[in-house]
């Protein structure tokens, strides 16, 4: 499977599963835009990736501001000529039940996962709609069929996304774009501790435990790899998915959800 010449635009690409992202796309010969709101993070994931020899900008980037989506975009589009896929990767998370939940974490979440998504799709669609042909992918969750306690926030933002998945696929299904989300279940992750530390806290148990006691639930007896995720990403964004659209994939070792 070859992306030479493809430009791949990844939101919280200098880390976690957008790293992974950026390597494989890297691999098959992509050319690559890695954004994070992280400064730190960039500085050092666009030197490893330029010394693995690939082709490779990095910007900072806050989703909840589109005057900043925009400027990443425009970024690609200027050392590049186009974005081809979008791969929106980022997240935000803060735990705790509705009713004890600070008014602006619920807004934070929501406006990073859900309306960033919407966003980066809105300001990168003019590019992809002129040349007929795009990738849309969004990185969702488990958490869009089921939620946990004191998960509302999150999953109130990941099943948001189910629904901009299919109405926006509907929307550009005739201009050779295809719009699809990936729902990973728990991927051993920088993003993935820390959710499991917030809720081993609330549990009163140690990390380990609760790690044990969440790998048990799957049927592979083992979480999935940021590049297991990456790798789904890249069948998406071929050729052979151009039939593909308007879906949500979940790939999770196993688990029902």
């Amino acid at each position: 499977m070859s992306l030479d010449g493809k430009v791949v635009l990844i939101t919280g690409g200098a880390s976690g599963i957008g790293l992974a992202t950026a390597k494989r796309f890297g691999e098959m010969g992509a050319r690559l835009c890695i954004s994070t709101s992280n400064n730190q993070k960039l500085e050092i994931a666009v030197p490893m990736l330029n010394d693995l020899g690939y082709d490779v900008i990095g910007t900072h980037v806050d989703v909840r501001q589109m005057n900043s989506v925009k400027s990443m975009i425009d970024h690609a589009i200027n050392k590049f000529g186009q974005v081809d896929v979008l791969i929106c990767s980022h997240g935000y998370s803060h735990f705790g039940d509705v009713v004890d939940q600070p008014d602006e974490e619920w807004i934070r979440v929501l406006d990073t996962d859900l309306t960033g998504c919407y966003r980066c799709s809105k300001a990168v669609l003019p590019s992809m709609i002129k040349k007929e042909w795009g990738r849309i992918i969004f990185v969702a969750a488990t958490s869009s069929f089921r939620c946990e306690p004191s998960w509302t926030a999150k999953c109130s933002a990941k099943t948001g996304l189910l629904g901009l998945t299919r109405g926006l696929a509907l929307e550009v299904a005739g201009r050779g774009i295809t719009v699809n989300t990936i729902c990973p279940a728990w991927v051993k992750t920088e993003r993935a501790d820390f959710a499991i530390n917030e809720q081993a806290k609330r549990e009163g148990i140690t990390s380990e435990a609760l790690w044990a006691k969440t790998v048990a639930k799957y049927p592979m007896n083992r979480i999935t790899e940021p590049d297991e995720q990456a790798d789904l990403m890249l069948y998406l964004a071929s050729e052979s998915a151009r039939g593909m659209t308007g879906q949500a994939i979940a790939l999770t070792g196993g688990s029902e959800w």
